[in-house]
């Protein structure tokens, strides 16, 4: 029967975080503000073509109104 090996573990956990210089490679926290400023701007853009679409509907239907007004 095989016996399953533990995976070797690092010295310092967190190692491949840091580089050679000692500064942070990776920071989950950073990681995570880029996430959300991300999804804060996937949002405005969002609002915005709902505003330019709803503004395009209402020139569209002032139109098409005044337009059914001078045939009759």
């Amino acid at each position: 029967m095989l016996m399953l090996r533990r995976k070797p573990q690092n010295t310092y956990p967190n190692a491949d975080r840091f580089g050679e210089d000692g500064l942070r490679l990776y920071s989950a926290y950073e990681a995570a503000k880029v996430r959300q400023h991300l999804q804060q701007g996937g949002m405005k853009r969002i609002r915005l073509a709902a505003i330019v679409l709803a503004s395009i509907a209402a020139v569209l239907l002032v139109i098409t109104a005044a337009g059914a007004l001078r045939l009759y």
